[in-house]
């Protein structure tokens, strides 16, 4: 396919062109800086999450905001000299409304009576206006509270994993989901209604806005699996009593397929879905992949994930062809300095296709990104000529220029 350049189209390919918001390499992205240690942020963790407006939410160690390029919201300041109790926080959630759900570490308070240490954890829901109480935990330094995996879905239901240490009901991890008000119990390893195949530790969950949970727990005679559930009913996406040695993260979309990376009994490992009926690979070791990060799946089944290659470096890509379906990779050209490194997380792509990731740079930079994709996602990229090309393009657009599409 030919597309045809007259003079005023491509003198205006160059004014967008100048105006592109990133210049990385994948032609079918642009991309915005959301922040980085340029502004106001020191430090960064690598996993933001995006809704699906294009907000991303980012941890730094200033605290929890959200931005979309223009503006930045504090949705929770962690600094000491802030009015905030709030002293830390962890895992990060966002839903189409702004809502972000985290958990964090509270200010320790001192019990009446006896001066003991109380320490606070808990769930926590604010658009950076508003911060509500999802649950809250308390502890005498005698016993121990983890928090973990907030998950937030539109209706503003959170789910979350939690556990005691230090108790008769030790590493016994709970799944539950609550709106602040009503809490369900999804799974919980020692409760006698629940298969006792599965183990006491559960992690990474994710919710969807059906209220069904997907959660990764260890298995009582060795081994993990992923496992959705309601409350009501569980099911066993995956496990490993079949082809799969070790499991990672689950990404759950509206449709209840789950996305994850997991490592196979045969040697290798892969980015799969599954609905505990039918499992899919997305993308495999049998490639140009040496290895697998975190995967996210937006509702038409897009899966997006973070990946080594065997020629060397990392990328961001939607499937298994370098070409067509890369995002980003170490290497790239990214707001006028090289990728160094990516990070990238299971709650990363959303429904428009926008994907929000971590990114270090050769100068010195380190931020938050969003890519936006210019196309439909997994149809190849529109070449885009770069910036020192545009001076050419812009001469032969005189006689009528001709960018030819990639196959």
């Amino acid at each position: 396919m030919k597309l045809h350049l007259s003079l005023p189209t491509a003198l205006m390919g160059l004014c967008l062109t100048l105006v592109t918001t990133g210049e990385a390499q994948a032609a079918s992205f642009t991309f915005t800086k959301i922040a980085d240690n340029r502004d106001s942020f020191s430090s960064f963790f690598e996993a933001p999450v995006i809704n699906n407006q294009g907000t991303v939410a980012f941890r730094t160690s200033e605290g929890i905001f959200a931005g979309n390029g223009e503006t930045i919201t504090t949705i929770s300041n962690t600094t000491v000299s802030s009015q905030s109790p709030i002293r830390a926080s962890r895992d990060i959630s966002i839903n189409d409304e702004g809502s972000v759900a985290f958990n964090a570490e509270l200010e320790q308070i001192t019990a009446p009576g006896d001066g003991r240490a109380i320490f606070r954890k808990g769930i926590f829901t604010s658009n950076g206006t508003t911060t509500n109480t999802i649950r809250d935990f308390a502890t005498d330094g005698r016993t121990r509270i983890t928090i973990d995996s907030p998950s937030i879905n539109n209706q503003g239901t959170v789910a979350f994993s939690y556990s005691f240490l230090g108790t008769a009901d030790s590493n016994d991890s709970t799944v539950v989901t609550t709106n602040g008000t009503t809490t369900t119990t999804i799974a919980r390893g020692e409760a006698p209604n629940v298969d006792d195949t599965l183990g006491r530790s559960v992690e990474s969950n994710s919710l969807n806005d059906q209220g069904i949970v997907a959660f990764r727990r260890g298995l009582s005679g060795g081994g993990s699996g992923i496992f959705t559930g309601n409350g009501t009913t569980t099911t066993t996406v995956a496990d490993t009593s079949g082809i799969f040695s070790n499991l990672g993260a689950a990404s759950i979309n509206n449709e209840g397929t789950v996305a994850f990376n997991a490592d196979l009994d045969a040697g290798g490992e892969g980015i799969f879905t599954g609905n505990g009926t039918t499992t899919n690979t997305i993308a495999d070791t049998s490639g140009i992949f040496s290895n697998f990060g975190a995967a996210s799946i937006n509702d038409a089944g897009i899966v997006a994930f973070l990946a080594g290659l065997d020629a060397g470096g990392t990328g961001i890509f939607t499937g298994s062809n370098s070409l067509t379906n890369k995002v980003i990779g170490t290497g790239d050209t990214l707001f006028g300095s090289t990728v160094t490194s990516l990070g990238f997380f299971r709650e990363g792509l959303n429904n428009p296709g926008q994907l929000a990731f971590f990114a270090s740079l050769a100068d010195g930079t380190t931020g938050i990104f969003r890519a936006d994709h210019q196309g439909v996602p997994g149809e190849p990229p529109i070449d885009v000529p770069e910036p020192a090309s545009m001076l050419g393009l812009l001469a032969f657009g005189t006689f009528g220029a001709f960018v030819k599409r990639r196959k």
